[in-house]
């Protein structure tokens, strides 16, 4: 998203801390760990273990509750305490009887992580779930974390409290150009293929991507204007990113963590292909991507209608230089955008999603009128628990975008503040 000098922003960042920290570990289980001989659980069997939890062991870690969050193959915990979240994968052992979790846990905000195991339970319930079939009684998760790479000291328990809010077609987690922030080093670069990939697993149900030129006219996923060593790698990798081709890319750059550069065309091809998301806003950064863009939206677009998928693909405008060049460019009516300035923006545009920046205010007022003419309000990008709490209450936003997603799902689902009105995205 875009820079905003204002002093609100500011003192955001102060609070929420900015000074390098030090390298975080990303610890694994020796040998695979236990799950080495599991029978893999995936899919709607892990969905039954979704909930809210209430935090019996492991206060000091987790805080008081826990949102269990299923993805594909993963389950994940997510709380408010330390910004924590903890991605599991989950096996039968025992010919059925024993469902395991095993992953790591993780402070978002500060470099704090380490091991997790949780067994299932009760007994019937693990014995269920490994069957297929559906658990007579909610699920216990009893188990131990480590310090890093360190033994599995310190026990941990959760116990079932109700069921998740559900959020299809009411309510969207959006993920910030990726499952985190590179500074926040979740195991992937921002703007990256794999990010977009763990960005379920962080909780997301739709992501927000930058999207830029080469010199040859491909858009690609990058932030910045220019590449530098803040975002990137690559002894002659400095410069605008206008300034190369897409070959120039390819063979000199590399996202921070070694991920290549995507075009547009690789991140929506995995995103359709690989995910579930709802939804994959398009933040573009100059005119001149707007003409490209709109020609890779409509694929895309068509082919998800082809495979009977869901996915919008809404092209984001931030600058009035970039609205300009989409009202010149005469997209089709009913084209998915959204607009970051005023709400009469939004309206003259004929855009469905207004996306203001959190640090003008909750605009409670300016909201509910959007969302009275059947309009999306999805605010950028708030990280802190304080702030996503007061958007939540006061505004009762269809979207929070955020560098934390497990974050928002936890607040959303502690707070159950559905918009006003139920509307499933076009």
């Amino acid at each position: 998203m875009r820079s905003d000098p204002s002093l609100a922003l500011v003192l955001t960042i102060a609070l929420l801390g900015c000074a390098p920290r030090e390298d975080v570990l990303h610890p694994t289980f020796p040998n695979g760990g236990q799950l080495s001989g599991a029978t893999p659980l995936q899919g709607d069997v892990l969905k039954k273990l979704e909930g809210m939890f209430t935090v019996s062991k492991g206060v000091g870690r987790f805080g008081r509750t826990v949102a269990a969050h299923a993805a594909k193959e993963t389950l994940s915990f997510f709380t408010n305490a330390h910004d924590n979240y903890a991605i599991l994968r989950a096996g039968c052992l025992g010919g059925g009887s024993q469902l395991l979790l095993e992953g790591y846990w993780r402070y978002a905000s500060d470099s704090d992580t380490g091991l997790l195991r949780l067994s299932v339970g009760p007994p019937e319930v693990a014995s269920a779930l490994c069957s297929g079939a559906a658990p007579p009684a909610p699920a216990q998760f009893d188990g131990t974390m480590g310090v890093g790479n360190g033994p599995l000291k310190e026990s941990v328990s959760f116990g079932f409290s109700k069921p998740l809010i559900e959020t299809a077609g009411k309510f969207w987690v959006s993920a910030h150009h990726g499952a985190c922030a590179t500074i926040d080093d979740c195991g992937a670069s921002e703007n990256s293929v794999p990010s977009l990939l763990m960005a379920e697993s962080f909780g997301a149900s739709d992501v927000e991507v930058d999207v830029r030129l080469t010199s040859d006219g491909v858009p690609i996923l990058f932030h910045d204007d220019s590449f530098s060593p803040r975002l990137s790698k690559g002894v002659y990798c400095h410069g605008p990113v206008e300034d190369f081709t897409l070959a120039d890319v390819r063979a000199l750059c590399r996202l921070k963590f070694g991920e290549q550069v995507p075009t547009l065309e690789e991140a929506l091809q995995a995103v359709l292909t690989q995910t579930s998301l709802a939804a994959v806003w398009l933040d573009i950064k100059v005119p001149s991507a707007i003409a490209p863009v709109l020609q890779m939206q409509a694929k895309y677009q068509n082919l998800a209608r082809q495979q009977g998928s869901k996915l919008a693909i809404v092209l984001g405008l931030g600058e009035t230089d970039v609205l300009a060049a989409y009202r010149a460019a005469k997209p089709p009516i009913g084209t998915f955008c959204l607009v970051e300035l005023s709400p009469d923006d939004v309206r003259s545009t004929g855009c469905q999603f207004w996306g203001p920046r959190y640090t003008r205010g909750p605009m409670a007022k300016d909201v509910r009128a959007l969302q009275a003419e059947n309009r999306y309000v999805m605010y950028w990008t708030i990280d802190d628990p304080t702030y996503i709490d007061i958007y939540l209450r006061q505004s009762r936003p269809n979207s929070i975008l955020s560098d934390r997603p497990g974050l928002v799902f936890h607040r959303f689902q502690t707070l159950g503040t559905l918009p006003p009105k139920e509307r499933p995205l076009p």
